[in-house]
């Protein structure tokens, strides 16, 4: 029990606590404090989800220095703007002001949400489809491998940020122009991937399975694509968190709602506040879907090799 109680993290949650909930804030009339009750529930959500994962036993000094390194960052953040005023209000907003943004904005940052996970899941999903296939066909074929590869190998090196503001003024909606930028910007990485792998297999495997005298639809996804499954959600988590830079850049450009947009219209308006929240929301968002990917990780792979 003593290892849940008596660590650093947990000193530094109380006095976080003690400092948002007691001591008094030195900001003026000109900047307002909002009310803190959104920061505290922050910081005990912050504690409950560090008490969990120290309890499961994976790793617990990690846990406990992420956790110590998580506080220590929210406390100097409060005692350099809310309660020592060092930092200049209008770039650095007090926390307080940063997580009420979440109250007061909270049904407008859930409809951004709401539509850029429409997006992403519709060009991540596509372009993962159209990859993996296309890569198993193409990379089964040793003519059309050779012919092919060195094609999609160029075109994967170039980033979809660069044509993401030819192709939002070239198609005729903001939403089927991001659903492309997203599918270009991980099609084309991979297909080269899953076509380099293919082309990696094992011979034995290959072998044995013609020994069976399997048909050429089995042989390719029956036992290619099993082969090519771990690989291909390990590459997961990086197509992720390009997708949703590409769709936050898209935003940035032409959007009326989503997470990106969101943080493009509060910078433009100099509400740093709204800004800081925007860029917490995405951050918490990444992670929520690097862990499903994670836990879909754990169930559909049984195997290693």
């Amino acid at each position: 029990m003593k290892k849940y109680i008596l660590n650093v993290p947990n000193l530094l949650f109380v006095i976080l606590a003690a400092l948002v909930s007691f001591a008094p804030s030195r900001l003026d009339a000109r900047n307002p404090m909002s009310p803190a009750f959104a920061f505290v529930i922050a910081i005990i959500a912050v504690e409950v989800f560090f008490l969990y994962k120290l309890k499961s036993g994976r790793d617990a000094t990690a846990t406990k220095d992420i956790a110590a390194f998580a506080y220590a960052a929210l406390l100097l953040w409060e005692l350099l703007t809310s309660k020592l005023d060092i930092l200049k209000y209008i770039f650095v907003p007090a926390p307080e002001n940063v997580f009420y943004v979440f109250v007061k904005f909270g049904l407008t940052i859930l409809s951004g949400f709401e539509r850029s996970m429409l997006l992403l899941t519709a060009g991540f999903s596509a372009a993962l489809f159209f990859g993996v296939l296309l890569g198993i066909l193409i990379g089964w074929t040793p003519r059309l491998r050779n012919a092919v590869f060195p094609v999609v190998k160029v075109f994967s090196t170039v980033p979809a940020l660069i044509y993401t503001p030819y192709l939002v003024v070239l198609m005729p909606t903001f939403a089927t122009a991001s659903i492309l930028v997203i599918f270009l910007g991980i099609f084309w990485s991979t297909l080269m991937n899953t076509i380099n792998d293919v082309g990696t297999i094992d011979k034995r495997i290959i072998d044995s399975a013609k020994i069976l005298n399997v048909k050429t639809k089995v042989m390719l996804f029956q036992v290619i694509l099993p082969y090519l499954l771990p690989r291909i959600i390990n590459s997961l988590s990086v197509q992720l968190n390009i997708s949703v830079m590409t769709l936050n850049a898209a935003e940035l450009i032409g959007a009326d709602r989503g997470m990106g947009y969101f943080v493009k219209r509060s910078i433009d308006y100099a509400n740093y506040d709204q800004a800081i929240a925007g860029i917490i929301f995405i951050a918490i968002v990444l992670t929520a879907l690097n862990s499903l990917i994670l836990v879909a990780k754990g169930k559909l792979i049984k195997w290693h090799y």
